[in-house]
């Protein structure tokens, strides 16, 4: 499974052979937390690659707090984020809490708990040798309070690129990572409630 996405539980045991690990399906969008869409196995230490040790694309100084830019010699990743307009949004309350049940029709509420979004993201873009791949939306919605403190961009291997964030209002932390292969959106995989 070379350029899959997934949880290592062990990570800090670097003594065991064999680690615990959470992964989702190779293709499309996988989150963890109570009912999400996991599964768990083991695999071996010698087969694990992490992020941070991956060559990594450089983020570039025109970059600002709404706006990132990482790139190499030959692809860009930009990162936009917004602020959330709740009137572009369809927003259901819970008459008994008053907190948010949904955003436009989703329940699973990520990086917020329970109040209105601050930010989310506006577009992710990637300019590559034979063109420019916009991120369909259904890869960034729903993933709200993005950092751009907290972003990592990987090259695996092939035509590989990972996009990691740490996201959060502080409270309803996430991970989420985007597998780019041969210039499309592969996958998506949210680590929710670690």
């Amino acid at each position: 499974m070379d350029n899959h996405v997934f949880v290592d539980w062990d990570a800090q045991k670097s003594h065991k052979e064999w680690h615990s690990v959470e992964y989702g399906t190779e293709t499309g969008i996988t989150k963890t937390y109570p009912n999400g869409n996991t599964h768990t196995g083991e695999i071996h230490k010698n087969r694990i690659r992490y992020l941070a040790d991956l060559p990594q694309l450089k983020k570039q100084p025109q970059s600002t707090d709404k706006y990132l830019v990482y790139a190499n010699d030959t692809l860009t990743v930009e990162i936009g984020f917004q602020d959330f307009n709740p009137q572009r949004h369809t927003i259901v309350y819970d008459l008994g809490t008053g907190f948010i049940r949904s955003i436009d029709g989703c329940s699973d509420l990520i990086g917020i708990e329970n109040n209105i979004p601050h930010e989310e993201y506006a577009s992710i873009t990637v300019k590559h040798p034979a063109g420019i791949l916009e991120f369909p939306t259904v890869y960034i919605a729903h993933l709200y309070e993005p950092s751009p403190n907290n972003v990592v961009v990987a090259l695996g291997k092939g035509n590989t690129l990972f996009i990691s964030t740490q996201n959060s209002d502080g409270a309803g932390g996430y991970y989420a990572v985007w597998t780019v292969e041969n210039y499309l959106v592969k996958s998506l995989f949210v680590l929710h409630d670690f």
